[in-house]
Formats: structure tokens, C-alpha cells, sequence
């Protein structure tokens, strides 16, 4: 089987927020993420199926309002009707502490690894 990934990017808003100082909670990348699997299940097996365990969660840096996130799900195993799908995040953008310009926004030459998580995944 050749390797299938699902990549998409999102901004972090200020609706996203849930601690004081604009950072967002874990748990929004973790929803994020499983959004990610979700599109690869439809393009590897044609219908979404459904996640029956979350076997690794990893939260490594925080994420904040105006951060630009990439999610990147890969299918790490199959078995039959099953998917073992690894989505990894990484914080590709950020606003600067002292933005010059309300827009102003920073491109990260090396983009932190922000979140992993593994989702084991059954097909209709």
C-alpha cells in the first residue's frame, strides 16, 4: 500500500481560546486532529468510518490566538477494516510578541511540533 497523509491548516481564533493570555486549549487541536483522520478515512476508504480508540495523546507546545497550524494524518497500519492514523500538528506561523502592525504575523523557519495523536479507526 502506498503511504496516504491528509494535510490542512487552520487558524487559531480567539474563539479558541480557553486560558487567560490568548492560549488555546489542548483540546481544540486534539478535535482538530481527529478532523484530520476523519478526511484521510474518506480518501483511503471512501466513507469516514469511526474512531473506536485513542491510543496516544501528546501535547507538546501551547498554541495561541492567530497561530497558524498544520495537520498533517498519515495511516500508520492497516488491518483489515482497521486504521491505526497518527496526526501530527505544528505551529507554522505565529504573531510576534510585539507586533508592529495588528497583522503582522512571524513564518517559522522550523515549526515546533505541537500535538500528536493516534486514532485507531474502523470502516463502514
Amino acid at each position: 500500500m502506498k503511504e496516504e497523509n491528509v494535510t490542512f491548516r487552520y487558524r487559531m481564533s480567539d474563539r479558541d481560546v480557553f486560558y487567560g493570555g490568548g492560549v488555546v486549549n489542548g483540546a481544540r487541536s486534539i478535535t482538530l486532529a481527529n478532523d484530520a483522520a476523519n478526511r484521510l478515512m474518506a480518501k483511503v476508504f471512501q466513507n469516514t468510518g469511526h474512531c473506536v480508540e485513542v491510543k496516544k495523546v501528546r501535547l507538546y507546545d501551547p498554541c495561541f490566538a492567530g497561530d497558524y497550524m498544520e495537520f498533517i494524518a498519515r495511516v500508520k497500519k492497516m488491518e483489515g477494516n482497521r486504521a491505526v492514523i497518527e496526526v501530527r500538528s505544528f505551529k507554522i506561523i505565529e504573531v510576534p510578541e510585539n507586533p508592529l502592525y495588528p497583522s503582522s504575523i512571524d513564518v517559522l523557519s522550523k515549526p515546533p511540533l505541537s500535538t500528536v495523536v493516534q486514532f485507531v479507526y474502523e470502516s463502514y
